[in-house]
């Protein structure tokens, strides 16, 4: 019974120690200030009470000022300055109690010294302070009571006396120790709650994964570590097409679902992250020839298939640190592999729709298909070069192949005709962009796409169709598909004139740039043809 009693009071007392350094820090100084008006008041009240001589009275300073010396020193660890605190304090009330002859109401300044002392937080403070009155009381009180003690049953008794006094003192500290008690609870709290609030902040609220916060810094720890880690990022293949045929609350449904199941078949060999959107991450530790089977790993987990749908994954791979040294070039490497997995593959709905357009256009216009091949290849490469994103770079790359798609409408007379078309035959043609955006806007995973093609004929002026829109106002994937389906033209045979050279297509899109075409965009192609030349490519360099 006692033993669970004592237990239980023993839970409620404070720690002690768990002061943060710089509060710690701030209290200390504090302190160490107030010792400072202690020593002063001190000399103060020995020069007011006139009944000791000079070397007496300096003798009183003298004898707390090295520990107010010590205090103040910053090299030595907060125990060894708070116990100079403690025991300058208690000097400075032991010399007002001998100034004032052991008068008792001097005494009360201890009580008063304790619970100060409990700013502290710390038990070896506190318990010096008790331990101070008793053994000063105690020696002193039998060395010389009157210096002590102002009454003769308590000069008859000293040790008697002292451990009464120092009983009280320890009493007296108790609302100081509550309080103390008081502030730890709140900080564990504070602790406790700033904890959860970072897991919350660096946690994906569907999945339960590490978010994009988390990943980054996870990289940066990676970049700093003495091993290869891979980072493997992954892009789910048909998503949108499942979101919107079964709606949103089901497609977050999957996106958990999928993530759980990355984080399960990963095991202790890595750790997953869901960035946003429909895209996962991984970090793993790993060598170069196991980052194949971790790949394959991930993908096989982000995969489901019924007879409604497919889903999948297209993924990219990089070593942190031997192929990348910093966390934007790791995740952008990750990410143009990814990419050019997506677009080389035909898992996602929006490549097998592409794909049916693509073969009915070649039965349509075999010339046309081969084409918007070409078309499409320079694009990808002209797009990297600008830095676009990876959906954009889809995007575009799928508008390149199907901007002319809708040029299945148009009579073949005006297609082929070998002289200039009347305005009514141009007229008639300017209609094809519009058909093309309805005919890739079927396919609801094409709809980005469907946009570009609508604009493959703007120009940069403003004088191009349907909208005449003008400079930014097209979006950067028409304006790219614009200059490569010029080039295109310009180096293949027409009906109406030979091909020409390379260098005459660049030199004609310089003189454009501005008017027709976006002087940016010129720029990057004509940086990308020049690259492909030097590289030994024909008049197809891309």
């Amino acid at each position: 019974m006692v033993g669970r009693l004592l237990a239980r009071g023993g839970a409620l007392l404070p720690r002690g120690g768990e002061l943060p350094a710089e509060e710690w820090q701030r209290r200390h100084r504090g302190l160490v200030a107030f010792l400072w008006i202690n020593v002063a008041a001190v000399f103060v009240c020995t020069v007011a009470v006139g009944r000791y001589g000079a070397i007496h009275t300096i003798s009183h300073g003298l004898a707390i000022i090295p520990l107010v010396l010590l205090a103040a020193m910053p090299r030595l660890s907060q125990k060894v300055r708070s116990i100079a605190v403690v025991l300058g304090l208690m000097t400075a009330s032991a010399q007002f109690v001998h100034i004032s002859g052991g008068v008792l109401e001097t005494h009360f300044y201890f009580f008063v010294l304790v619970v100060l002392l409990t700013l502290y937080e710390d038990w070896t403070v506190f318990l010096i302070a008790v331990g101070y009155v008793l053994l000063h009381h105690g020696i002193m009180g039998t060395i010389e009571p009157r210096g002590v003690f102002d009454r003769p049953e308590e000069w008859a008794a000293p040790w008697k006396w002292a451990t009464i006094h120092a009983v009280y003192l320890a009493g007296a500290g108790v609302a100081g120790v509550v309080t103390w008690s008081f502030n730890e609870n709140v900080r564990a709290r504070m602790r406790a709650a700033q904890s959860e609030l970072a897991t919350i902040s660096e946690t994906d609220s569907l999945t339960g994964l590490g978010n994009r916060r988390k990943l980054l810094a996870d990289v940066r720890v990676a970049l700093d570590g003495p091993d290869d880690t891979i980072l493997l990022l992954l892009d789910l293949d048909g998503f949108k097409t499942y979101n919107d045929s079964f709606g949103h609350g089901a497609g977050d449904a999957l996106l958990a679902r999928l993530g759980q199941r990355l984080a399960t078949s990963l095991g202790p060999h890595g750790t997953a992250y869901r960035p946003g959107g429909d895209e996962f991450c991984v970090i793993a530790r790993a060598e170069s020839d196991t980052a194949a089977s971790l790949q394959a790993l991930a993908v096989d987990a982000l995969t489901e298939r019924s007879e409604l749908f497919t889903i999948g994954a297209s993924s990219g791979c990089v070593l942190v640190g031997s192929e990348a040294q910093t966390v934007t070039d790791a995740l952008h490497l990750a990410d143009l592999r990814m990419y050019a997995q997506k677009t080389g593959g035909r898992s996602g709905a929006g490549g097998q729709a592409k794909d049916v357009l693509l073969a009915t256009l070649l039965e349509r216009s075999p010339d046309l298909g081969r084409h918007t091949g070409g078309v499409a290849e320079m694009t990808d490469a002209v797009g990297r070069n600008l830095g676009l994103p990876a959906d954009e770079l889809v995007a575009a790359r799928h508008a390149a192949e199907l901007h002319d798609i809708g040029k299945m409408a148009i009579p073949d007379a005006i297609l082929d005709k070998p002289g200039p078309l009347t305005p009514d035959e141009w007229a008639f043609m300017h209609q094809h962009t519009i058909i093309g955006e309805r005919i890739v806007s079927a396919a609801p995973a094409l709809i980005p796409a469907a946009k570009l093609v609508r604009s493959s004929h703007e120009r940069f002026d403003g004088t191009g169709y349907p909208d005449r829109l003008a400079g930014e106002q097209i979006p950067i994937g028409a304006r790219i598909i614009t200059v490569c389906d010029a080039y295109e033209a310009i180096v293949s045979d027409r009906p109406y004139r030979a091909a020409r050279s390379s260098q005459e297509a660049l030199t004609e899109l310089r003189a454009c740039a501005g008017t027709h075409f976006d002087p940016r965009v010129v720029d990057a192609f004509a940086s990308v043809i020049t690259a492909g030349t030097r590289a030994g490519s024909s008049d197809h360099p891309v």
